[in-house]
């Protein structure tokens, strides 16, 4: 079905409101492509909020993935600021989404959240030499990011699983229980014992 402009510059709009709005929450929703506009959103709101409070500012990821090198550099933004950073992925939090999960000091997941990492594409074609930089560069980045998602699962994963799952041709899905046995997530939204624990607020 057709979406025509006006609808959708209706969606987009709705959106920003709502994104705005979630600011006075100290929320910052990434809702969408990693690209570079969405990181810069989060970059510039990070640290006003960090500016304004201690207090813990929660990120909220609901992304297929985008820009692996944005999803890297979210992760390096978030260390910038002292306030605790608790990262909640929604629907999906897919290759570059999930490479910003994983940058939260706290990380909470709904039992039916998609997550999934794979090894990153090489896109475009050029000279030879050329490519191969490309492929040496994402080569060193995955190497880093091994050991990044090793250390944040605080010894539940190690440094040479991340780097088999990247040099893995297929995609990894990983469901909630996978998710908290690895130290991906901390926690699992809506299965607390206690009704009054099961709110999104109570994180």
């Amino acid at each position: 079905m057709e979406v025509n402009q006006n609808e959708l510059n209706t969606r987009e709009h709705f959106k920003e409101e709502v994104f705005k709005e979630r600011l006075k929450k100290r929320e910052i929703w990434i809702n969408g492509d990693i690209d570079n506009l969405l990181i810069e959103k989060l970059y510039v709101n990070l640290l006003e909020m960090n500016d304004q409070s201690p207090d813990k500012i929660l990120v909220m990821i609901n992304s297929w993935g985008g820009d692996m090198y944005e999803g890297v550099v979210a992760t390096d933004i978030m260390k910038t600021v002292s306030a605790p950073i608790v990262t909640i992925a929604l629907a999906k939090a897919v290759s570059a989404g999930f490479i910003i999960f994983m940058g939260g000091d706290s990380r909470i997941i709904h039992s039916n959240t998609c997550l999934m990492m794979h090894p990153p594409a090489l896109w475009g074609c050029g000279k030879v030499p050329n490519i191969q930089n490309h492929i040496d560069q994402i080569n060193k980045t995955t190497d880093k990011l091994a050991v990044f998602f090793a250390k944040q699962t605080n010894g539940k994963t190690t440094i040479d699983y991340w780097k088999k799952l990247m040099n893995e041709e297929k995609d990894v899905y990983f469901s909630s229980e996978e998710a908290l046995k690895l130290g991906l997530a901390h926690k699992v939204i809506g299965e607390d014992e206690h009704r009054d624990n099961r709110y999104l607020w109570k994180v």
